[in-house]
């Protein structure tokens, strides 16, 4: 997964102003059209997003390869965005934010910080090099990072609590070649869960360490999967409790001192979103007929009826399609409202119109679907990037770029990847 977000949104939930000297975004019962003064903003090139718990958006733009290279860090509100040069990666740039305007940049190994008005200048936490970087943060804004090192050298967790220094340190049984994940708790904890493969199977495992100390629990068994690379994901609530999938199982903590669960199967593409106190897991399915998007919400310790949130019926453009081709985004606010993207990949037939398919569906407390707004063209895209905070627009991002027609073309959109603010 690259990593939308900080998977959950680190903010309190007190609305508040947006930008100096402008007014917050009144709430209302679910999106509609653009929040008044946010356009859509395209570009070429990746963007992760996270909105502040003042209703900030903060952006981290890096192209891939082969495209016209775009790197800049940017800050912003309605019309008011204020851009600074960056050097970064598409697949090490991780964004958090916390109180008071503050804001942590990672890539890679280095970082910057924001301070309410300005970035710093980019440093190094750690020296080495680095393939692939995990992140997350709690709502104080500090943040641990999961850093996997090159040539199979282990993994290393770097931690900042904020307004102190970088700390860094092995964590024990980790080779960097192994699906792994973390989450940082509202009380500074750090847990790590990663797959030890065998043969056609994989034992999850799970350690942590506290804030203020370095000496890990003992790796403590999750449960076994029927898969040697399992796709590996991870959140904690405001809680505490931790919420596992691992291949297509669920595991979750029914109190944050208690170990793990097993719950119930679910999909190889699931993923998780948390607030203060509710977990969502979501999911693509397929019926003979229909395209589906399903979910299981945890409230407390209450797990939730599993519930269907969006079905499409299959058509001639889309009934070859499996579940590869159903691109997803989740995130949650605070409070629990849920806001789920989905799209379908569709093929360009010479004799045929295919729509573009393509919604953002926010989803009230206990399951309800409130509104189902369109996202406009889609016919590529990755997956979709889902950002809400306590205040300001739910932000969505995903490449909306149409590899099959005219790079020049009055129908080709803007960009290659799309992001839109939507009203709460």
């Amino acid at each position: 997964m690259r990593r939308t977000l900080v998977r959950r949104t680190v903010t309190a939930a007190t609305a508040g102003l947006l930008l100096g000297g402008l007014t917050a975004v009144p709430a209302v019962a679910a999106p509609g059209d653009p929040v008044p003064g946010w356009a859509p903003r395209p570009e070429e090139a990746h963007r992760e997003v996270a909105v502040s718990d003042r209703g900030r958006v903060f952006v981290a733009a890096n192209s891939d390869g082969g495209y016209k290279p775009v790197h800049y860090l940017e800050v912003g509100a309605f019309e008011a965005w204020d851009r600074t040069p960056n050097i970064g990666s598409p697949f090490g740039s991780h964004l958090a934010t916390g109180p008071n305007g503050y804001a942590v940049h990672v890539s890679y190994n280095t970082y910057r910080l924001y301070d309410g008005s300005t970035w710093s200048d980019d440093a190094t936490f750690y020296d080495g090099r680095v393939d692939a970087v995990d992140m997350d943060a709690n709502p104080a804004g500090d943040v641990s990072v999961l850093l996997r090192l090159a040539e199979n050298g282990g993994t290393v967790l770097a931690r900042l609590q904020r307004g102190g220094q970088w700390t860094t340190q092995e964590v024990p049984g980790v080779s960097s070649g192994v699906p792994a994940d973390i989450v940082l708790n509202e009380q500074g904890k750090t847990t790590v869960v990663w797959a030890v493969p065998s043969g056609e199977r994989s034992t999850i495992l799970r350690s942590v360490v506290h804030a203020g100390r370095t000496d890990w629990s003992s790796p403590q068994t999750v449960g076994i999967v029927n898969d040697p690379e399992p796709n590996l994901t991870m959140v904690s609530d405001g809680e505490g409790r931790e919420t596992i999938v691992g291949g297509n199982s669920l595991w979750r903590q029914p109190i944050s001192t208690r170990p793990h669960e097993y719950r119930f199967r679910t999909s190889i593409f699931a993923k998780l979103a948390a607030g203060d106190s509710d977990t969502r897991v979501v999911w693509p399915a397929e019926t003979e007929d229909a395209h589906e998007i399903r979910s299981v919400m945890f409230h407390d310790d209450v797990q939730r009826p599993q519930t269907t949130l969006w079905s499409y019926t299959k058509t001639r453009c889309t009934r070859t399609h499996d579940l590869y081709n159903v691109p997803f985004g989740v995130g949650m606010a605070p409070g629990g409202r849920s806001y789920v993207a989905v799209g379908l990949h569709h093929d360009i037939e010479p004799d045929e119109t295919c729509p573009d398919v393509a919604s953002l569906l926010p989803v009230g407390h206990y399951d309800r679907v409130l509104n189902e707004e369109p996202l406009g063209y889609f016919a590529n895209g990755e997956e979709f990037q889902v950002a809400a905070g306590p205040a300001g627009p739910v932000a969505v991002e995903f490449k909306n770029w149409d590899d099959h027609a005219d790079p020049l073309g009055e129908e080709q959109p803007d960009g290659l990847y799309s992001m839109s603010f939507h009203q709460r």
